[in-house]
């Protein structure tokens, strides 16, 4: 089984384990969360998630983990990139989904952003993919689903315009904003690094800054913001809890601090899996996600057997999303194959 492989069959369930560790406390305050449960280090149930009214067990995930594997089953059916494909396995994902009405009166698939679920209610009217996204969409409903895409690409060693290109797909079927499309990219370039490269945290954060400014180039009207949220990384390649609260809004739903916020959290371990993504949950806000992409991170860069957590098997369906990752991984393996 080559390396990719190996993600690849980790993948599905260690981005459930990320947003199930996060959910308990999404949208909290690390002030709040402090104060409440002190450290969290271990999978909690779930009791006050202002989108999951009532009581779920621990393990319980949410829409990171609902659209990756939209992502990924689209990977398996179309055996590569298609964006139709894509667009029907949200469908697919989103008719599953427990439909809740939001105080503004939006109906929505339970945790999933406004941004994601006006694209998908669009494309189920007829609207062309290209027209569905919402303008001033601008959240982290791509970066937090893209990993098995990421990957995909980096097996299979895709040429990186063409990689963008489809990048630039993927992102503006749900969110319009330029600003978006340079965090696509960058976080792309990131788990590429990650991949390919031994982990060095100075480089890392030079690969990081130095991606955002390239991509802000090449797309216009992208502002600098990317940029801006990663450049405190560069003097503290690794930061302390303190640093990255005090250079993010803590919050972490406008994508540039999503990047921000994840990226801290991972170099503030070396990408260790647990200490990593329980960094990022302890921080607060959009914590599922940040979890779940943080999760993403430390096993494309390579998760051993020591970094599995125990409590792993308390995760939801853990079964589905283990076949799932078992056909994503065969899938690799056939693609590779027609290159070799």
């Amino acid at each position: 089984m080559s390396r990719f492989e190996r993600t690849a069959y980790h993948l599905l369930p260690a981005i459930a384990y990320g947003d199930a560790a996060g959910l308990p406390v999404e949208t909290r305050s690390a002030e709040y969360i402090a104060n409440t449960h002190g450290t969290i280090d271990r999978l909690l149930p779930t009791t006050e998630n202002p989108f999951y009214k009532g009581l779920y067990e621990a393990g319980t995930w949410s829409d990171d983990t609902e659209l990756s594997m939209a992502v990924a089953s689209a990977l398996i059916k179309a055996n590569g990139f298609d964006m139709r494909a894509i667009a029907d396995e949200h469908v697919a994902m989103y008719n599953q989904a427990l439909q809740i009405t939001k105080p503004d009166g939006q109906v929505v698939a339970r945790g999933w952003g406004g941004s994601t679920t006006t694209a998908v209610q669009r494309y189920m009217e007829g609207v062309s993919i290209e027209r569905c996204a919402t303008k001033d969409g601008a959240g982290n409903g791509v970066i937090m689903k893209m990993a098995p895409l990421a990957l995909w690409h980096i097996a299979l060693e895709t040429d990186h315009d063409e990689v963008y290109r489809d990048l630039d797909s993927i992102t503006t079927f749900t969110h319009g904003l330029p600003v978006a499309r340079v965090a696509s990219r960058v976080h792309f370039d990131m788990l590429s690094y990650l991949s390919t490269r031994r982990f060095d945290a100075r480089e890392f954060t030079d690969f990081a800054y130095w991606s955002a400014l390239d991509h802000q180039r090449d797309v216009e009207e992208s502002g600098t913001d990317v940029s801006q949220a990663l450049s405190y990384l560069i003097d503290c390649p690794q930061p302390t809890t303190q640093d990255i609260l005090d250079h993010t809004d803590g919050k972490g739903f406008y994508v540039p601090q999503t990047l921000a916020m994840a990226y801290g959290a991972f170099m503030a371990h070396n990408g260790q899996f647990a200490p990593s993504v329980y960094e990022a949950v302890n921080l607060g806000g959009d914590t599922d996600s940040t979890g779940s992409i943080v999760a993403a991170m430390t096993t494309i860069k390579g998760l051993e057997p020591r970094d599995v957590p125990r409590d792993l098997t308390k995760i939801m369906k853990l079964d589905e999303l283990q076949q799932l990752s078992q056909s994503f991984a065969r899938s690799i393996k056939t693609a590779r194959a027609k290159i070799d």
